[in-house]
């Protein structure tokens, strides 16, 4: 199918096909993609402080074309700008008012007293208005990224219509879904599993998740810490987040309490839906080591062949176990595994085609920069800094640059059939690379999460 352009604006495409979706030719796509960057910063321009601050100084008033554009991602460590005192010493009002320069929403007056978390500040922010998303903080401190009710929408149906890509008629289906995890949260993943769990499963019933408990900001901003502190050695820091966590309660035994909460998990699967189709999200990491466990026991071919079993993230802190994706399949009873490349800063993944490589949805603009920051050409197969621009943000700026090493295809047509750009599964941290850590990759979150755990809980006895 050719056509010249998609009708509406942007959030508007989230409704239609897959097949409409990655229909259009590279010029076609160009066009129509730099004319809603294009109104994006006229819109936005003026109501964003950060914008208008970023904008001035690069001596930008038009986005004349994809280098302008370039030139205007925001890098993902903004969102973790504020001063940490405003955490540790709760001065909430304060983070809002830091907040309040990253959307064009007026947050000036919203009332932040008698809060004294960040788990109650990003509560008070929802009942505003907002739907702010957290980062899993990696690197010891959470990036907050000021999504609000306007992209709610978009999100939405954008996500409905990435797992169309993988399965058509997704939508209106219910079927159970597996969890193995929080069952809810801020942070991208547990947003989405939050929202999607119980509209798939048709209700809150049919959605099994590990853990009732939701994953806590603050735990996770503290977890991170912990392990900061522990490969630096320092005893009183350790020492310090310990005994916050002991006055903390019922989570606090959740680690304690991990072995036999996973293993009457993994026996409900098997005994309860044999053979059944279902719905099942999860790192890498958490599928295989369910996966792998089940084998021993002797289990196989789990259930239905034509269950959607999706997955992405890698294997954060692990090597990766050959052929895992055959693994899992034995172990599942699938007859794929569905793979998934995307971040916290962006509304919608990108979806893995038959061929393995991963599709950008016309929503998204993919920009690639050499190692001085210079873009490269938006032909061919370009390799560097991958930069990207979310036409699905209306409420904040959706330019974002990060720290992923990528190989964008942005003309050569994918076996399989879509057109449009697409990324090798080769994505690589940059920090990676440099022997650093990868602080945006999802797939450690609940490895180092469990770890916090385990380590604050250490003299609490396992459930039997």
């Amino acid at each position: 199918m050719t056509i010249t352009t998609l009708p509406g604006a942007p959030e508007s495409w989230t409704r239609l096909s897959v097949p409409t979706l990655f229909s259009l030719s590279p010029d076609e796509l160009q066009v129509l993609q730099l004319h809603w960057a294009q109104e994006r910063f006229s819109q936005l321009r003026t109501r964003i402080p950060a914008l208008h601050s970023l904008a001035g100084k690069q001596g930008v008033s038009h986005v004349q074309d994809f280098d302008i554009l370039a030139a205007l991602l925001i890098t993902h460590q903004v969102y973790k700008s504020y001063p940490f005192a405003l955490i540790e010493e709760k001065r909430f009002d304060d983070l809002t008012r830091w907040l309040d320069k990253l959307t064009s929403h007026d947050l000036s007056d919203l009332d932040m007293s008698g809060v004294n978390s960040m788990d109650e500040w990003l509560a008070r922010l929802d009942q505003a208005g907002m739907f702010v998303f957290h980062s899993t903080g990696t690197s010891g401190k959470l990036s907050f990224f000021p999504r609000s009710q306007t992209e709610k929408e978009a999100w939405v149906e954008g996500t409905y219509t990435f797992m169309e890509a993988f399965t058509p008629g997704i939508r209106g289906v219910h079927l159970p879904v597996f969890w193995p995890a929080y069952r809810s949260g801020r942070q991208a993943g547990m947003r989405l599993i939050s929202h999607f769990g119980p509209l798939l499963a048709g209700g809150e019933t049919e959605y099994h998740s590990l853990f009732d408990a939701p994953m806590s900001a603050d735990f996770m901003s503290l977890a991170m810490r912990m392990q900061h502190a522990q490969a630096r050695g320092d005893l009183k820091a350790i020492d310090t987040i310990k005994a916050i966590f002991r006055t903390k309660g019922e989570i606090v035994t959740l680690k304690a309490r991990k072995a036999a909460v996973t293993r009457r998990f993994f026996e409900k699967m098997v005994r309860e839906y044999r053979g059944r189709r279902v719905f099942l999200m999860a790192s890498a990491t958490d599928l295989l080591d369910l996966a792998l466990e089940g084998l021993i026991s002797g289990e196989r071919n789990v259930f239905a062949p034509d269950s959607m079993l999706l997955t992405g993230g890698g294997f954060k802190g692990r090597r990766e176990v050959p052929a895992w994706k055959d693994i899992l399949q034995e172990f599942y009873g699938v007859e794929r595994v569905f793979l998934s490349y995307g971040m916290t800063e962006l509304n919608t993944y990108h979806p893995a085609c038959s061929k393995g490589v991963y599709h950008v949805f016309p929503w998204t603009i993919p920009l690639v920069l050499d190692e001085k920051g210079t873009p490269l050409p938006r032909h061919g197969a370009q390799t560097g800094r991958a930069g990207y621009f979310d036409l699905l943000a209306q409420s904040y700026w959706g330019g974002i640059l990060t720290g992923d090493r990528v190989t964008v295809h942005y003309d050569e047509p994918c076996s399989c059939g879509w057109q449009g750009p697409w990324i090798e599964d080769n994505v690589q941290r940059f920090t990676e690379l440099l022997g650093g850590e990868d602080i945006i990759s999802c797939a450690g979150v609940q490895s180092a999460y469990s770890d916090f755990m385990e380590c604050i809980a250490a003299d609490v006895p396992e459930e039997s």
